[in-house]
């Protein structure tokens, strides 16, 4: 990402060429969206099996970002006259396109973040209405009076906005609220520095079991936690990888940024606002969107202070094209391997371990940064009967992730090791991190009946009968139906 952005801040100096870039980022934004109405239509394939829209990537929520951001550069581009009769009408098809394919998505972050960038372009283009209104003799309103009035209606239209978004699925508004709330315990922890870039999911489970466990939270907070991925939200998940210090050089980078009121600005407004609910520095083809953003946020007139030579500047522009070449190659190893693994999930999901833990064996070299074929690997050995060497796997995952999942697992593995003091532990540690889980819970009774600790079996047993469900399954009522008989049992 470094060198790209160098790459595009040389290439964005020159204005034909900041224009160009603008097009393109256009024509990509219209692209996508006309791919997103094919697939709704049915004249393109989804790339996921539950949504009917994703464009190019792999699910609605990046890809309605995507399609945010470019919406207030197509509106800005509809409005500007001084720029071609093609380029206007792109802008507006774009506009078009983008603004019919975007309530589809049902992306509520998406929606904000393209109105709070319209609402930047409409306020920059007021200078030009206004002398329109000088210009048709409409005198009634003053400058000021119109002004307030836009501020004022806009601010309605955005109040109404969030509150629609919120009520629209208030549950998954407020796990993000949890979400935040936790991240805040692995702050404190690490806070000047952070836990370490691409850690947060590392330290995430640690933080909500201390969230939950430092003070007793309301059984609506409980029933909605869940094990996430992201903080949806880019700013709290920088504060905690790389502290106080990072968060603060990245919004003085982005800050610098702003200072213009160019067109692009608009555009990055809006991923701005998206970043604050969503994910798109782990998607790759928004973080690549974004370093075209910034580099060209920053005005051409802007310069540095020493100019270099012509042929120096090919040089550098070169450099830093053929790094990003190379860096975007080395993916092309890892996407054969990541083949190889679908395949090998068949035989996993048909719970041929030993075939699958050999094919994992030697997948794991390329595939060892990657959580969910960490797990899958971990599973595959211990169903093999290598405990041992299936904890390995697990405590390599823990780097990446905290699912409470890998605990119950390596619960699993002590228990089969015969160390039933530690599986105990890992039981109890997997219900901290999500207390609404039933399995941990479950995990325990069976492990207190099995070491013949009948009265920790039977409050244990109390606790999964009594405990609120968050969503009711046949595995819950099996495991409860278990409880009842153990009670009944201990009773006699």
């Amino acid at each position: 990402m470094i060198p790209l952005y160098v790459a595009v801040r040389m290439v964005a100096d020159n204005e034909k060429f900041r224009h160009r870039l603008l097009v393109t980022i256009l024509l990509v934004v219209l692209v996508e969206a006309v791919w997103g109405l094919l697939q709704l239509y049915g004249f393109a394939r989804s790339h996921h099996s539950l949504y009917k829209i994703t464009g190019t990537l792999f699910n609605p929520g990046p890809y309605s970002g995507f399609v945010a951001v470019g919406v207030p550069l197509a509106l800005d581009f509809s409005l500007d006259k001084t720029l071609s009769l093609r380029n206007r009408w792109l802008g507006l098809v774009t506009l078009i396109t983008s603004i019919l394919v975007l309530p589809v998505t049902m992306s509520r972050a998406a929606w904000i973040a393209a109105f709070v960038g319209c609402i930047y372009v409409l306020w920059k283009w007021f200078q030009v209405f206004e002398i329109k209104f000088k210009f048709l003799g409409f005198r009634i309103l003053s400058p000021i009076t119109i002004r307030t009035v836009l501020l004022t209606t806009g601010c309605i239209l955005a109040v109404a906005l969030f509150a629609g978004a919120y009520l629209m699925k208030k549950d998954s508004a407020d796990g993000r609220l949890v979400i935040w709330s936790a991240s805040m315990e692995a702050v404190k922890k690490h806070p000047l520095f952070g836990a370490g870039y691409g850690g947060f999911t590392a330290v995430y489970g640690d933080a909500q079991a201390t969230y939950f466990l430092e003070q007793e939270r309301s059984p609506a907070k409980i029933l909605i936690a869940d094990s996430p991925e992201y903080a949806f939200n880019e700013y709290m998940q920088i504060f905690v990888e790389t502290g106080l210090v990072g968060l603060a050089l990245f919004l003085l980078l982005i800050g610098s940024s702003l200072i213009n009121t160019g067109s692009i600005q608009s555009s990055l407004i809006a991923f701005l606002v998206f970043s604050a609910f969503s994910y798109p520095f782990s998607v790759l083809p928004l973080s690549i969107l974004f370093v075209f953003l910034l580099a060209l946020s920053t005005p051409s007139s802007r310069k540095l202070s020493f100019t270099l030579p012509l042929w120096l500047q090919i040089i550098v522009i070169s450099v830093c094209w053929s790094i990003t070449a190379y860096a975007a190659c080395q993916i092309f190893p890892k996407r054969a391997a990541y083949q190889k693994w679908s395949s090998t999930r068949i035989l996993y999901n048909a719970n041929a371990y030993n075939e699958a833990a050999k094919k994992y064996t030697v997948l794991y070299p390329l595939l060892r940064h990657e959580k969910h074929f960490l797990f899958e690997y971990g599973q595959s050995l211990s169903k093999s009967g290598q405990y041992a060497e299936s904890n390995r796997i697990f405590k390599e995952y823990l780097s990446y992730g905290s699912d409470p999942m890998v605990y119950n697992c390596m619960g699993n593995n002590f228990k089969e090791m015969g160390d039933f003091c530690t599986a105990e532990n890992m039981y109890l540690r997997a219900s901290q991190i999500v207390p609404n889980r039933h399995y941990p819970l479950y995990l325990l009774m069976k492990l207190y009946e099995e070491c013949g600790k009948t009265e920790k079996a039977k409050n244990m047993a109390n606790i999964l009968l009594f405990k609120p469900i968050k969503v009711h399954s046949t595995a819950i009522r099996e495991m409860q139906e278990e409880a009842r008989k153990l009670k009944t049992e201990a009773s006699q």
